[in-house]
């Protein structure tokens, strides 16, 4: 097992993430743990960025709809999965301002994971001909990833509690709009 393997999965099971206890149970030096993974914070934002990847992309691939309602959809099923993920609560619960900084910004991996495939799904229905967008596809994907991470982790930043449901109207607004800003149909 290698220490990305064995983070995830201690991750997985809500296990805090130490370098020197991975090193530990993988038999590798200290040194060469910090050397492979950065820091902890690194290797945890890794792992979230990993989970990222998996979780989109079983999502998209299970989707049926098109356009507007395929986008909609992933995004609607990416709170809802990661609103109910245990180790992602309890990581937040026990780390609540690393765990906003490594979701939420640019300094680690995943909300440019977030924003790459949404901007990738996006330019695939474009393409496709099943929407239009009044902006770029990176701007857009940039857009409903800031708006998503707004709602889905309300508590961390305002005190408030998330609310999925209000989301997923206000990305409708976002998405639903044409080059004339009238409601877009697929």
């Amino acid at each position: 097992m290698d220490l990305h393997s064995l983070a995830r999965q201690w991750f997985l099971g809500a296990r805090r993430i130490e370098l020197q206890k991975l090193a530990i149970e993988l038999g590798i030096s200290r040194a060469t743990a910090y050397r492979w993974a950065g820091s902890a914070e690194q290797l945890v934002a890794e792992v979230l960025a990993s989970l990222v990847d998996e979780t989109f992309a079983d999502i998209a691939g299970k989707t049926q709809s098109v356009g507007c309602d395929r986008v909609l959809e992933v995004l609607e099923q990416g709170m809802r999965f990661t609103h109910g993920f245990q180790p992602l609560k309890k990581f937040l619960q026990n780390n609540p301002y690393q765990g906003l900084k490594t979701l939420t910004t640019r300094q680690g991996p995943v909300q440019g994971r977030i924003i790459a495939h949404l901007e990738q799904l996006l330019n695939a229905e474009v393409d496709a001909g099943y929407m239009r967008l009044v902006v770029a596809p990176g701007v857009m994907a940039f857009a409903l990833t800031r708006i998503v991470e707004s709602f889905l982790y309300a508590d961390l930043i305002t005190g408030d509690e998330p609310d999925i449901d209000n989301a997923v109207k206000i990305l409708q607004l976002m998405l639903r709009q044409d080059d004339a800003g009238k409601v877009a149909g697929n």
